[in-house]
């Protein structure tokens, strides 16, 4: 007579414990997905928070050398754009009519007035580039145009003091006084917390805001 053991038939994995192999499988996957994720937002904010300190750095460095902000606005066209008394103005890195990036990339069609307001053809600011429009990252247009995205693909806002002193330098950053002449800051994850969309001053919505001061 054959052995006992030898009798029984190999059996494959029952529905139950298929479903629980499956169970842990997705477990570990979304617990991997929530590290990746949370690795992912680091490395974000740290790319911003190097935009912002290099470009408040350029900007710094600019006026230093020219005696002014680095836009092409006229002095009309500043007072205008002036807030608090004509004492600071707003710009965003996206290629406006401030023409901020151009000039502290020193990339302007050199048959255009640009080309007067940085005189030095010196590139103050670098970062790393992008050849998708919107996308983060340095974009370079064509006719003398340049915008700068954070990681979220929004555009970095700048404050700037439009009577820059060394002595005392300050800008306001809604309800914040920043003691420098340049402020930079990115809206974040959530995009939103700027001047622009009245949330400057919520801490709901800047709690994710990533900032050079």
């Amino acid at each position: 007579m054959k052995a006992p053991f030898l009798n029984r038939k190999s059996k494959g994995f029952t529905l139950i414990e298929l479903l629980v192999v499956i169970a842990i499988i997705l477990t570990l996957a979304g617990i991997s997905m929530i590290v990746v994720n949370g690795v992912m937002e680091k490395s974000r904010i740290t790319t911003a928070r190097s935009d912002c300190n290099g470009l408040q750095t350029a900007i710094e460095n600019y006026m230093m050398d020219n005696g002014r902000p680095p836009v092409a606005w006229t002095g009309r066209e500043m007072s205008r754009k002036a807030r608090k008394d004509g004492q600071y103005y707003l710009t965003t890195a996206l290629d406006d009519d401030s023409r901020i990036m151009s000039i502290l990339t020193n990339y302007m069609d050199r048959g255009d007035e640009d080309r007067k307001l940085n005189p030095k053809k010196t590139a103050y600011f670098n970062t790393t580039t992008t050849d998708v429009e919107g996308a983060p990252g340095l974009f370079f247009e064509s006719r003398g145009r340049v915008s700068l995205i954070d990681p979220w693909e929004s555009p970095y806002h700048i404050v700037l003091n439009a009577n820059p002193d060394d002595r005392s330098p300050r800008v306001q950053v809604g309800s914040r006084m920043v003691t420098k002449n340049v402020a930079v800051y990115s809206v974040g994850k959530d995009k939103q917390g700027s001047t622009e969309d009245g949330h400057i001053n919520n801490q709901e919505f800047t709690d994710d805001n990533v900032t050079s001061w």
